[in-house]
C-alpha cells in the first residue's frame, strides 16, 4: 500500500509542479471563492489554515485567508510543527513567516503551548478522492493533529483545497489512523462528505 500511495503522490506532485503561473493563480483564486461559500467556513469563529508552498503550486491561502478574516471576529490558527505532530498557533496577516522543518511557512514568533479547538481546519492535500480520504506528504502529521482534537473533545470540520485533477473518482488506498475529510474544494466543484 505504501508503495501505491507513493506513486501517486509522486505523479500528481509533479502535474502539479507543472501548472503555469497563470492556471495557478485563477484556479487558487476560484477555489477560495467556493470555499468561502461553505456554510461552515463562512460561519467559523476559529480556522485554522496551512500557510500555502507557493513553491510547490499548492492552492495559494492567501486568497481564502483575506476573505475569512474580513470578519474582524474570526480567530485564525496557522500549524507548526511540535515534535510528530501539529500546534495551532495564532497568527495575524502579515505576521512573518520562516520556513518551517518541511520547508512549509510558519510564524516567526509562533506562540506554542496553546491548546486551541479550532472550528474549522483547512488541509494542504497531494489527492484525494469523493468518499473523503486525503493523501498528503506522507508523514501524518495532520492525522495526528485532527485526531488529537477529537480526542479532547473537539469536532472540527475538515476541508481540503486542491486542484481539480488532485480530486480522484478511484478510491485512494487508506490506513486505520488516515483522518477523513468533510468537503473538498476545488476550483469546479465541492463535495461534502456524508459519514454516517
Amino acid at each position: 500500500m505504501v508503495s501505491r500511495k507513493n506513486a501517486i503522490r509522486n505523479e500528481l506532485r509533479n502535474v502539479r509542479a507543472s501548472m503555469n503561473v497563470n492556471d495557478w493563480r485563477s484556479g487558487s483564486l476560484l477555489i477560495a471563492e467556493k470555499a468561502f461559500q461553505v456554510p461552515e467556513l463562512r460561519h467559523a469563529d476559529s480556522v485554522m489554515f496551512y500557510l500555502s508552498m507557493n513553491d510547490r503550486c499548492e492552492v495559494d491561502t492567501a486568497p481564502l485567508i483575506n476573505l475569512v478574516t474580513a470578519k474582524d471576529t474570526v480567530s485564525m490558527f496557522v500549524p507548526v510543527s511540535c515534535d510528530r505532530t501539529l500546534c495551532a498557533v495564532p497568527f495575524s496577516k502579515g505576521d512573518p513567516v520562516v520556513a518551517g522543518r518541511f520547508g512549509q511557512p510558519e510564524p516567526l514568533h509562533a506562540r506554542t503551548g496553546i491548546e486551541e479547538m479550532p472550528e474549522v481546519v483547512i488541509v494542504p492535500a497531494v489527492a484525494v478522492d469523493r468518499e473523503g480520504r486525503r493523501l498528503g506528504y506522507g508523514m501524518g502529521y495532520y492525522d495526528r493533529f485532527i485526531s488529537g482534537l477529537r480526542k479532547k473533545g473537539g469536532n472540527p470540520f475538515i476541508i481540503a483545497l486542491v486542484f481539480s485533477f488532485q480530486l480522484l473518482d478511484s478510491l485512494l488506498p487508506d490506513d486505520p489512523w488516515d483522518e477523513g475529510l468533510d468537503c473538498i474544494v476545488t476550483e469546479t466543484d465541492v463535495v461534502r462528505i456524508y459519514k454516517p
